[in-house]
């Protein structure tokens, strides 16, 4: 009865529109007042020690950086390198979007703000060189889910501290995943380009790639210094976000010269503003994940599940349409801290690695940015063009499939996952 009581009140104040944080914080409470053994202090105390984390400070900081990226001409920078390397290929320019979204992702570890840097970017370039607005918008809004499939990833920050699993281990676990996804949407992007290369121009003695190369150098520094010193085991991921943010700091203004000392600080409390309502859903996410555990939830979803499936194989499967469900209607950060208690143990059970598992989450609850109703990467691709969302969502048929097709791919070979962790170590 008490487990009905928390997701009731949950569900009962989305439908009166009360915030997703605020609603999780009820949940979390209310069983309490029907007598459910939860303390309700402690459930309080929960909402401050979830936030208050040393790992958990890798989140802001690594949004910062994207945001000073973006500001301070690094953003730009890296789009006209890619499309110096790749745009004089049949849809070239669209295939360099999906590699300067795997490169802006590997610094700002979210995907909106991928959508929002390299589409404001990308889509005006696509459409003057004859692409179709609407495929424009589509593969940036598809594209955009790399920002947090590739490491860094806030989503794997959020699941390595609710699993207890290294996050380095986990981003480098994310290298040959994303490397999958993005060859796929750059296999849509050249098809595309292929099929309406007479309409299309190309990139071709715009821009030289030596050229490009030098011009980009010091953005392009920024990835390399921040994954490789996480992979080499120089600093933690916590470190690494503050070093992304200092040196993109530093390029900014002292190198690109694009932002001065006042436009860093504007940028940060822009920051600030964005990253508060995270902090807050954060918090009662992890009081919400708490109470369901004490109420043991996580027992009972093991039995039900486990009783219905026949071995490892199913249960990937039930599991994987469970979490796209989830991450159409749920808010990604929610659903990680909420979901991971209750799922973890039923996956080690059956055997299955928490690294493994913490990929196969990130990507799904990826493609929920792009699935309506809640999908984040719509609305910011809807306001950068003008499209209506529900015409973005027709024409995402063939990049969700290849999504879908890339989640396929990495839940059933898990060594794509774990071959690295084990060479390199987490």
């Amino acid at each position: 009865m008490y487990p009905a009581i928390a997701l009731i009140s949950f569900f009962a104040l989305l439908l009166l529109t009360v915030p997703v944080a605020i609603a999780l914080g009820f949940g979390a409470i209310i069983p309490a007042w029907f007598g459910a053994p939860v303390n309700t202090a402690q459930t309080v105390r929960t909402i401050v020690t979830a936030i208050d984390s040393f790992p958990f400070l890798a989140v802001p900081l690594f949004m910062m950086a994207g945001d000073l990226m973006t500001q301070g001409g690094l953003a730009r920078r890296l789009f006209s390198f890619a499309d110096a390397s790749i745009g004089r290929l049949n849809g070239g320019l669209a295939i360099a979007t999906v590699f300067a979204c795997l490169l802006f992702g590997a610094i700002s570890g979210s995907s909106p703000a991928t959508v929002a840097a390299i589409g404001a970017m990308a889509i005006p370039l696509l459409t003057k060189q004859g692409y179709d607005l609407r495929f424009a918008t589509v593969l940036v809004t598809s594209a955009g889910t790399l920002g947090v499939i590739v490491p860094p990833s806030i989503p794997m920050i959020i699941y390595g501290m609710s699993a207890n699993v290294s996050v380095s281990a986990l981003f480098i676990g994310g290298v040959l995943p994303a490397l999958v996804i993005g060859s796929l949407l750059m296999g849509y992007a050249f098809w595309y380009g292929t099929k309406n290369k007479d309409m299309i121009t190309t990139s071709a003695g715009q821009v030289s790639y030596l050229k490009a190369l030098r011009e980009s150098v010091w953005a392009l520094l920024a990835p390399v210094i921040v994954l490789g010193g996480i992979y080499t085991g120089v600093f933690t991921p916590t470190e690494a976000a503050a070093i992304a943010v200092a040196y993109s700091a530093f390029v900014s203004v002292f190198v690109f010269r694009e932002l001065t000392p006042r436009g860093v600080v504007k940028t940060v409390a822009g920051t600030a503003l964005t990253i508060a309502p995270i902090l807050i859903l954060a918090g009662t996410g992890a009081a919400i994940g708490r109470t369901l555990n004490l109420l043991g939830v996580p027992d009972m979803l093991g039995a039900l599940i486990g009783g219905a499936v026949s071995g490892p194989l199913m249960l990937l499967l039930v599991v994987n349409a469970m979490l796209l469900v989830v991450g159409m209607v749920m808010e990604t950060i929610a659903a990680i801290i909420v979901l991971t208690p209750i799922l973890l143990p039923l996956m080690t059970g059956f055997d299955i690695d928490p690294i493994h598992f913490g990929m196969i989450m990130t990507v799904n609850l990826a493609i929920g940015f792009i699935t309506p109703p809640v999908g984040a990467n719509l609305y910011i691709a809807s306001g950068l063009t003008g499209l209506s969302v529900v015409k973005i969502v027709q024409g995402l048929l063939v990049p969700l499939i290849l999504l879908l097709i890339g989640l396929a791919i990495i839940t059933y070979v898990p060594q794509l996952t774990l071959w690295l962790p084990s060479v390199i170590g987490g």
